[in-house]
């Protein structure tokens, strides 16, 4: 039998075998274990099944502490159970094509600022800003340093301007190094099984 299905999960000191679990559950589970991070929507399309039958069948797992559901605005997303709360925030940004890039980016080439991001995205800079306010708001990314930059003229007896530029790196470097090669596609892509993820640390 293959190893995914010989998960065992353990709650209240009782033992659910995945096997003794109903076909559609063990299927959510597989499908979550194989795209942590998944959505809802995604997951709908990915097990061919009506929204009342997933709905039901999501609850039952989460009652039984079988999966970790992530809810935000407008958002809910599916976690394997054995997984940090570190890793599941950064699998959540890696699924979103803006915010991959930018993570990419940081990794590749921070401390960079803002501008450099958005020159190198072709974002427009609202969105890179609120994408950036979400990564910081999440510690995903820091201000790293500031950068002093000097404007006009440095001829004696002219006063010299300057203004201090903001720099961003990511806070953890070590988690997105263990992740960030390992999403397939941009948006909402599938991460490698978290088994595979987790071997490479």
């Amino acid at each position: 039998m293959n190893a995914s299905l010989d998960l065992v999960y353990n709650m209240s000191s009782s033992l659910y075998v995945f096997d003794t679990l109903p076909e559609l559950q063990q299927k959510l589970l597989l499908s979550i274990d194989k795209n942590p991070g998944i959505r809802y929507r995604e997951l709908l399309r990915l097990i061919n099944s009506s929204n009342g039958v997933l709905s039901y069948h999501i609850d039952r797992l989460e009652k039984m502490d079988l999966v970790i559901v992530e809810r935000r605005a407008r958002m809910t997303r599916f976690f394997p159970r054995n997984i940090s709360n570190e890793i599941m925030g950064v699998m959540g940004f890696l699924r979103n094509q803006t915010s991959y890039e930018i993570i990419k980016l940081l990794y590749d080439r921070g401390p960079i600022s803002q501008q450099e991001i958005i020159n190198y995205t072709r974002k427009a800079a609202s969105t890179i800003s609120w994408h950036m306010k979400k990564l910081l708001d999440d510690n995903i990314v820091c201000i790293k340093d500031k950068n002093i930059i000097y404007d006009g003229n440095n001829d004696v007896g002219i006063k010299t301007q300057h203004k201090k530029l903001n720099l961003y790196d990511l806070l953890n470097r070590n988690i997105v190094n263990g992740l960030i090669y390992k999403t397939n596609n941009y948006i909402d892509s599938a991460i490698n099984n978290y088994s595979d993820i987790m071997d490479s640390f």
